[in-house]
């Protein structure tokens, strides 16, 4: 009887083995995409060569397999940052892609496809399906990303929507000023996150005529930020609580953006289990070439928000280095409450001791209509919460007058003022970081008025699009250009008008598409009929 149950049981357990290993056979020759060669090339002769299976995201099997390529977004297509260059053809961009791209760079890609010229194009991982044998190029400094953790050491509220947060890396960290890290989400705060905002995220997306990418459980979702430190064992970041649709506040219900909402109220600072170190995150880094140049120049710095990061470690650097060249510093806020009071102190120090260096804070307004010149009681405050000594520094700058009441610094916007502070100059270079109408009105500005050329108007591009913005904006004063050399009746006028439709309905709406499409329409007016100019631009309908 033993014997007839063990050579049963032994039956069975061989008709199962058969099984896995007929599931498996199947699932390789079936339930799998062909086996792909997947070529990874960068400098020093640098190649590496993948097998892997096709039908899967370019994105997710670089990312599988050791390379840390950015995706801020997680590979929605909506932060742009995934740009890899292909050698192979793999099809040209999908409709989410391609207002990543600028006019040459589409350009390109079209030679390449159509016409085989040139040694590839660039399209967005994240869009690219692996149907096929695929080589690409990956730059060097990719390769170095790496993957790290660190405790959260301290957390400061520096305004009342910007935080600063110190990070203690398990392991140094090499990278420049004006880098970047990409910090990952935890799981259980994105879930829950969606679960109670995701309504009003999609009715946001749908209003800003954005993609609504709803969370998959299981999925690592990162969000980039900028270094604001020097040192490779302690990381600062400057982090802005802000709604995803600016004409939902935060306190009117709002949904928040998802990584400044992590920051704020998710991520401790001191943990009990962990003997009072703080939150155990994870990121990815350094990423970025938003650096300072070598030679000698002319810099100006612009931050606004929670662009500041970046461009406070470029200016520690800047000093710390001794450069002697002439340099220039605006700050944009809304109102004396939103300037971090923690470094102004050390930035009119800097003014004093370095007569090469300017300090200017401009202060815009929170809403229209707002006089941010009478300083309210917020503001007082902020200003009263400073060292008595410090204050008398602010006086002494003519930031604020003696009474404490009224705000005596620039009021307005940053471009108007470039004039009044610079010359043109070809050396010079500009360094910008902060909310896209101010980044594109600066440099629409400083193009205009002080010459700067396009390969100088340095930025780190998180939404994407800012690159062939502001590709845009050069090719607009080439029009601009044109329109004086064929001594077109009311030139200015028209100038003005091609500024407002191109910038304010088309760029800052993110419509970069049409943006192109408008500027060509122009060329194509100005070639054919320049007196037909005003009347086309006075029925233009984006």
């Amino acid at each position: 009887m033993t014997i007839p149950l063990f050579l049963g049981a032994g039956i069975l357990a061989l008709l199962v083995l058969l099984l896995s290993i007929f599931s498996e056979v199947v699932y390789q020759f079936f339930g799998r995409g062909e086996k792909r060669k997947l070529v990874v090339l960068s400098d020093d002769e640098y190649r590496k060569e993948l097998d892997i299976e096709g039908g899967e995201r370019l994105l997710s099997l670089l990312q599988n397999r050791g390379f840390n390529i950015p995706a801020a977004c997680g590979g929605m297509a909506t932060c742009g940052q995934c740009k890899v260059k292909l050698h192979t053809d793999v099809g040209f961009y999908t409709s989410v892609e391609t207002p990543h791209f600028d006019m040459r760079t589409r350009e390109t890609a079209r030679k390449f496809l159509d016409q085989k010229i040139g040694d590839g194009y660039v399209r967005l991982a994240c869009q690219v399906r692996v149907e096929k044998d695929v080589s690409l190029y990956l730059p060097k400094d990719t390769l170095h990303v790496k993957k790290y953790s660190a405790r959260v050491i301290k957390k400061i509220p520096i305004t009342s929507d910007k935080m600063e947060m110190w990070l203690k890396p398990s392991k140094s960290i090499q990278y420049k000023p004006g880098q970047y890290i990409q910090l990952a989400i935890p799981d259980d705060f994105a879930e829950e996150h969606y679960k109670k905002y995701g309504n009003l995220i999609k009715e946001a997306c749908s209003k800003l005529g954005k993609e609504f990418v709803p969370y998959v459980p299981g999925t690592t979702l990162y969000r980039g930020y900028s270094l604001a430190s020097v040192e490779p064992d302690l990381l600062k970041l400057i982090v802005r609580m802000a709604p995803v649709d600016p004409c939902m506040p935060l306190e009117k219900g709002g949904p928040p953006c998802i990584g400044p909402s992590c920051i704020h109220n998710y991520i401790q600072e001191q943990n009990l289990w962990n003997f009072f170190l703080g939150e155990k995150i994870r990121f990815t880094g350094p990423y970025g070439h938003f650096m300072l140049k070598e030679q000698p120049h002319t810099a100006v710095f612009v931050a606004g928000g929670a662009g500041l990061a970046p461009i406070l470690a470029l200016l520690e650097q800047w000093f710390q280095e001794g450069r002697q060249d002439n340099a220039i510093f605006f700050l944009g806020e809304r109102r004396f409450q939103d300037i971090p009071t923690v470094y102004l102190p050390k930035w009119l120090k800097w003014e004093r001791a370095n007569p090469n260096f300017k300090f200017v804070p401009v202060l815009s307004g929170a809403f229209r209509g707002d006089n941010p010149a009478e300083m309210n009681d917020v503001d007082k405050k902020c200003f009263y919460n400073v060292s008595e000594a410090d204050r008398q520094i602010i006086k002494e700058q003519g930031l604020v007058d003696e009474q404490g009441n009224q705000w005596k610094g620039q009021v307005g916007f940053i471009g108007p003022l470039l004039r009044k502070y610079l010359p043109p100059d070809p050396n010079i270079a500009f360094y910008l970081c902060g909310p896209a109408p101010m980044t594109v009105t600066v440099i629409d500005s400083a193009a205009n008025v002080l010459k700067l050329k396009k390969e100088n108007a340095l930025f780190d591009d998180f939404t994407g699009t800012l690159t062939p913005s502001v590709d845009l904006l050069y090719q607009k004063l080439e029009i601009k250009e044109k329109i004086f050399s064929l001594n077109v009746p009311n030139a200015d006028k028209l100038i003005e008008k091609i500024s407002s439709i191109l910038i304010i309905q088309l760029i800052l709406k993110d419509k970069i598409d049409a943006s192109y499409d408008f500027l060509k329409q122009v060329r194509e007016t100005l070639d054919k009929s320049p007196q037909e100019l005003e009347s086309f631009l006075l029925s233009y309908k984006s």
